[in-house]
C-alpha cells in the first residue's frame, strides 16, 4: 500500500520533515462536530481516484471538505485502498485554494503541496506535472474550494491541469460554483467521477446517528422536513437538541428560524445573492414555489445570466423543479421571509392576489384558488373553482388544499355557493363526519334555496360522484349493481374524458374489492392510475397505488403490493407530506406486507402513530379492519394482550361513532381470533356465539367475503383449541377450495397454514405435508414468515414431525431452507426488533437469514459500487426488479440511502462468503 513517505495522521506532508514548513492550507482543516461515517460516499471517492479525477460539486454545508479530508486520513493511513490491481499510493496531498488566489500563486502552492524537491525548479504547470510523473507510485491531491481561484488570466488552467495530468497523479477537487473544467470530455474518456448533493445530503439514517441516544425519535421526521439532509444543518440541529433544555428554543429549530441556522444559511448563502436575486427571492418567499416568469409578474427585475447560473449551482438549496419551478429550503425561505418581513406585511395579500390572476391565466386552478383565498379575495377563489369544476380541485391539488380553502372561507360566502356547498361536504365526509357530508349533499340535490344560475354551475355528474364516495365512506349501497351501472357509464365516455373515467374506476376497484372480485379490482385501479397519471396528479395517484397494493395483499402478491406501497409513500413525501392522513394511508398498506415479512415491532410503531388521523380523518370499512386487525395482533406479540385488547375495543368504538355495522361484525371476529390465540377459550367461545347475531342485526350487505373468510378462520382456530381437528379441518377445506377459485391467496395461505396442524391431529399425515409444501410455496417467493410465526409453538411441533415422518427430501432446497429459517425465528418468542434498533440499542448482531438469498446478491453488488442498470444486467433482471429488492434491503436493515445499506451490511457481515 503506502510506503513511508506517507504522512503520520494529523500531519501533512509528502516528506517526514516537511510538516514544520508548510502552512494550514498544505492540511485538511479542523472540524470538531461529530462525524458521521460513509463508508459509501468513500468508496465512491476512491474508485473515482482509482480511475483519474473526482469532482465534488455542491453548495456550502454538504460535507465536501470532510468527505475529503476523511479520505485523505484513510488513504494516508493505509485504511482506504484504491480499487485496481497493485496500485501503491506515494503520496497523498492537499491544497485549499485561498479566495482570489492567482494563477501563478496556485502554480506555486501546487509545487510546494506536491513535495517537489528545491532543486528541481518547476516554474510552470507543464513542469510540476513532468515531474510528479516521474515517481513510481501514485499521488493522491486534494483541492479544496477549486472555484476560488481568479482565472481570468488563464482560463484553462484547471482544464490543463486535469487533462494533462500524469497517471500516476490523482485529483479529488471540491466546488461550490460549476467547475472550469471540461467535465463532458472526462465523462467520455471514463476518467470523471462526480459527487453531487444528492449524494450528500444525510438521510434519516444518517439523522438518527447524529442524534444521541436519549433523544426521540419522534424527531427524526421533524429535523428531516426543516434541514431537508443539508448536512451543516444537520449537524447544528443535532447539537441544539442534544444541549437544549428549552422548548421555546426547539420549538425555534423545528420552524427553521433558530439562530444558528438562520447565522449559517445567512453567512454560506445569502450573502452570494445579487441585489436582484435577494429582492425576487424575498418577494417570492410568501410561495410554495415559484418561476421566474411568475416573479416578473409580481415586479421583480428579470435574472442575469450570473444570476441564472448561481441558481443552478445552489441545487437543492433552491431546488428547480419541472418546467424551471424553483423551491426554496425551508430555513432559506424563512431567513427569506424574516429580513422582508416588514414589507410583506404591507403587500403578502396584494402579491397573493396578483399571483392568483396569474395562476388563472396560465391554467393553474388549483394554485390560483389557493393563493386568491389566502389573499383574502374570496369571490374570485369561488370563480375559480368554478372553472375548476368545483370539487373535482381536491384530486388535483390534495384534500389540504380544499381543506385549508374551507376552513378561510367567510360562512356568508360558503353557504351561498351550491359549488362551495358540495366542496365543504366533501371536507366533512374526508374529516370523518360523513353524516354532515351527507346532509349538505342532500340539500344540494334537493336543489336548497339557490337561482338556477347558481345550480347549473354544479355538474350533476359530480353530485353522483360525491354521493358515490360518500357511500364508500358509510359503507352503503355497494351492491353489484352499482359496479355494473359504473360500468355501463364508463363505456360511454370518450377516451379524452380522463377524470371523469378516473373517478369511476377508482369506485369500481373499491366495489370490486368489497365483493370480492380481486382481478377485476385490481383492473379497475390499474386504469385510475394510468388516468390519474395521464392528468399528473400526485394526490389520486396515492389512492389508486394503495388500492393496488391492498389488492395485490388479498390475492397474495406480496412483493408486488409492497412496491405499489412503498411508490405510493415515496409519492407522499414528495408532494403531500403535509397530509398526515393520507401518509397514515399509505403507510398501513405498507405496514400490511411488512408484518408477513415478520417486522412486528416496526408494524406496531407504524400503526400506534397512524391510528389518530386515520380515526379523525378519511377512513373506509377495509382500511379500519386492516388497521385494528394488524394493531392487535402486533401488540399481542409486543406487549401482551391488553393492549392487543384495547385495539379491538377501538375498533368497536370507531364502528359504533361512525356507524358501521360492518366493521362492528369485523371487530367481534377479530376479539374470537384474539382470545382463541390467547389461550381464553371458554371466552372466545362465548364472543364466537355474538357473530352470528351481530350478523342477524345488520343489513343483508355488511356480511361480504371478507367477513365470512374471517370467521371461518377464527371458528376453525376456536376449534382447534377445542381438540375438534376435523370439524376445524373441514371447515379449513372449504375455505381453501373457495380462496382457490376465487384467486384470494392471503386467506388461502392463512387456511393452508392452519390445516396442515389441522390435518396432522386429525391423523392425515399426508394432507398435512401436502398442505404444508402448498403453504411454503406461497409465502416463500414474498418472504412471508410472519403468518407461520402467528401459529406458535404448536405448528412448529408439527413441522418437526412431518420432517421426522417424511425427510427432507420431501421438500426443495428453497422450501427446506425457508423451513430452517421459521424455525431459526424462533415460536412463541418475543418479535425480533429491527436492524437498526437492535445495531442502535443493543449491538446485537443480525440473525441468519435476514436477507434471502437474492437480496444477499443485489448487497454484495451495491457494496462493489454497482449502479440498478449494471446489477439488473449482472444478474438479468429489470431495473425495476432491482429497485425492488433495494427497497425490501432498506426496511429488513432500518436504513433509505444506498451508502447506510453498505455500512450496515458490513457491520453485520452480510455479505460475507460461506
Amino acid at each position: 500500500m503506502a510506503d513511508r513517505s506517507l504522512p503520520e495522521k494529523g500531519a501533512h506532508t509528502a516528506e517526514p520533515d516537511g510538516s514544520a514548513r508548510m502552512g494550514l492550507r498544505f492540511r485538511p482543516p479542523r472540524m470538531l462536530f461529530s462525524g458521521v461515517e460513509r463508508p459509501y460516499l468513500l468508496s465512491r471517492l476512491a474508485e473515482g481516484l482509482a480511475r483519474q479525477t473526482v469532482v465534488l460539486h455542491a453548495p456550502p454545508g454538504f460535507g465536501k471538505t470532510a468527505l475529503m479530508k476523511a479520505a485523505y486520513e484513510k488513504i494516508a493511513l493505509g485504511e482506504l485502498p484504491l480499487p485496481g490491481p497493485a496500485v501503491r499510493v506515494e503520496r497523498c496531498c492537499w491544497l485549499t485554494i485561498a479566495p482570489g488566489m492567482s494563477p501563478e500563486r496556485f502554480i506555486a502552492d501546487l509545487r510546494e503541496a506536491l513535495g517537489l524537491r528545491d532543486e528541481i525548479r518547476a516554474t510552470t504547470l507543464t513542469d510540476i506535472l513532468e515531474e510528479a510523473g516521474q515517481g513510481d507510485g501514485i499521488t493522491v491531491l486534494f483541492l479544496d474550494d477549486i472555484d476560488e481561484i481568479d482565472l481570468a488570466g488563464q482560463p484553462r488552467l484547471l482544464e490543463e491541469l486535469v487533462l494533462e495530468a500524469p497517471d500516476n497523479l490523482r485529483i479529488a477537487c471540491s466546488s461550490f460554483r460549476q467547475p472550469h473544467l471540461p467535465l463532458a470530455r472526462l465523462k467520455a474518456r471514463g476518467v470523471l467521477t462526480g459527487i453531487t448533493a444528492g449524494e450528500l445530503a444525510f438521510g434519516r439514517s444518517e439523522m438518527r446517528r447524529l442524534l444521541s441516544r436519549s433523544t426521540t425519535a419522534a424527531l427524526i421526521d421533524p429535523l428531516m422536513r426543516i434541514t431537508r439532509g443539508w448536512p451543516a444543518l444537520a449537524q447544528l440541529a443535532a447539537g441544539i437538541v442534544s444541549t437544549s433544555q428549552s422548548e421555546e428554543e426547539r420549538d425555534r429549530l423545528l420552524a427553521g428560524r433558530h439562530a444558528d441556522l438562520a447565522g449559517f444559511v445567512r453567512e454560506a448563502v445569502i450573502r452570494r445573492f445579487s441585489t436582484t436575486l435577494l429582492e425576487m427571492l424575498r418577494r417570492t418567499a410568501i410561495f410554495e414555489d415559484f418561476c421566474p416568469e411568475l416573479a416578473v409578474d409580481l415586479g421583480c427585475e428579470p435574472l442575469e445570466s450570473g444570476d441564472v447560473l448561481l441558481l443552478d449551482d445552489l441545487r437543492p438549496v433552491i431546488d428547480r423543479q419541472a418546467a424551471g419551478w424553483l423551491a426554496l429550503h425551508p430555513v432559506l425561505r424563512a431567513c427569506l421571509l424574516d429580513d422582508a418581513r416588514h414589507d410583506l406585511d404591507r403587500l403578502e395579500k396584494a402579491l397573493h392576489t396578483r399571483a392568483a390572476a396569474w395562476f388563472a391565466g396560465h391554467g393553474l386552478l388549483e394554485r390560483a384558488v389557493s393563493h386568491a383565498a389566502r389573499g383574502g379575495d374570496f369571490r374570485m377563489a369561488e370563480e375559480i373553482i368554478g372553472r375548476a369544476g368545483g370539487v373535482d380541485i381536491f384530486l388535483r391539488a390534495g384534500h389540504k388544499v380544499l381543506e385549508h380553502l374551507i376552513d378561510n372561507f367567510p360562512p356568508d360566502v360558503l353557504h351561498a355557493s351550491p359549488g362551495l356547498t358540495l366542496c365543504y361536504a366533501v371536507v366533512l365526509s374526508k374529516r370523518g363526519n360523513a353524516a354532515a357530508g351527507r346532509e349538505r349533499l342532500e340539500l344540494l340535490k334537493a336543489e336548497g334555496e339557490w337561482t338556477e344560475t347558481a345550480l347549473a354551475a354544479v355538474d350533476r355528474g359530480v353530485l353522483d360522484h360525491i354521493d358515490s364516495l360518500i357511500d364508500v365512506y358509510e359503507d352503503k349501497r355497494m351492491a353489484s349493481g352499482q359496479a355494473e351501472r359504473l360500468e355501463r357509464v364508463a363505456a360511454s365516455l370518450p377516451p379524452h374524458a380522463t377524470w371523469e373515467l378516473a373517478w369511476i374506476h377508482n369506485h369500481l376497484c373499491i366495489l370490486y374489492t368489497r365483493s370480492g372480485d380481486l382481478e377485476a379490482a385490481r383492473l379497475s385501479a390499474l386504469k385510475a392510475l394510468g388516468y390519474y397519471r395521464e392528468e399528473r396528479t400526485a394526490y389520486a395517484q396515492v389512492f389508486m397505488l394503495v388500492h393496488l397494493g391492498l389488492v395485490g395483499m388479498l390475492a397474495g402478491q406480496f412483493s408486488a403490493a409492497l412496491q405499489f406501497c412503498r411508490e405510493a409513500e415515496d409519492l407522499v413525501e414528495r408532494s403531500q407530506w403535509t397530509d398526515r392522513n393520507l401518509m397514515a394511508i399509505a403507510r398501513l398498506a405498507t405496514a400490511d406486507i411488512l408484518y408477513l415479512q415478520g417486522e412486528v415491532l416496526l408494524v406496531e410503531q407504524m400503526l400506534s402513530e397512524s391510528v389518530e388521523p386515520l380515526v379523525r380523518g378519511e377512513s373506509w370499512v377495509d382500511l379500519f379492519t386492516r388497521l385494528f386487525w394488524l394493531l392487535a395482533r402486533s401488540r399481542l406479540q409486543v406487549s401482551g394482550f391488553d393492549t392487543a385488547g384495547a385495539a379491538i375495543d377501538k375498533a368497536e368504538e370507531v364502528a359504533a361513532e361512525r356507524a358501521l355495522p360492518r366493521l362492528k361484525i369485523a371487530a367481534g371476529i377479530m376479539r374470537v381470533d384474539l382470545l382463541v390465540r390467547a389461550g381464553m377459550i371458554e371466552s372466545a367461545a362465548q364472543a364466537h356465539e355474538r357473530i352470528p347475531v351481530l350478523r342477524e342485526e345488520a343489513a343483508a350487505d355488511q356480511w361480504t367475503w371478507r367477513e365470512a373468510c374471517d370467521f371461518d378462520i377464527a371458528s376453525a382456530r376456536l376449534a382447534l383449541a377445542q381438540g375438534q381437528a376435523l370439524k376445524a379441518l373441514d371447515a379449513l377445506e372449504d375455505l381453501v377450495s373457495s380462496c382457490k377459485s376465487s384467486n384470494r391467496g392471503y386467506h388461502r395461505l392463512i387456511g393452508e397454514i392452519m390445516a396442515v396442524r389441522a390435518a396432522w391431529k386429525a391423523g392425515r399425515q399426508q394432507q398435512a405435508l401436502a398442505y404444508l409444501q402448498s403453504a411454503i410455496a406461497l409465502a416463500r417467493a414474498h418472504e412471508a414468515t410472519q403468518l407461520f410465526l402467528d401459529e406458535g409453538q404448536e405448528f412448529a411441533t408439527t413441522l418437526r414431525a412431518i420432517v421426522r415422518r417424511f425427510g427432507l427430501k420431501a421438500f426443495s432446497v428453497d422450501a427446506v431452507e425457508f423451513m430452517s429459517r421459521i424455525v431459526g425465528h424462533g415460536f412463541g418468542r418475543q418479535p425480533r426488533p429491527s436492524v437498526a434498533t437492535r445495531n442502535a440499542e443493543s449491538g446485537i448482531p443480525a440473525p441468519k437469514g435476514l436477507l434471502s438469498t437474492r437480496e444477499t446478491t443485489v448487497l454484495k453488488l451495491l457494496t462493489e459500487g454497482r449502479s440498478n442498470k449494471e446489477m439488473a444486467r449482472t444478474l438479468g433482471l429489470s431495473e425495476a426488479t432491482i429497485k425492488f429488492h433495494l427497497k425490501n434491503i432498506y426496511v429488513k436493515l432500518g436504513v433509505g440511502r444506498r451508502g447506510m445499506a453498505v455500512s450496515v451490511g458490513r457491520h453485520l457481515n452480510l455479505t460475507a462468503s460461506d
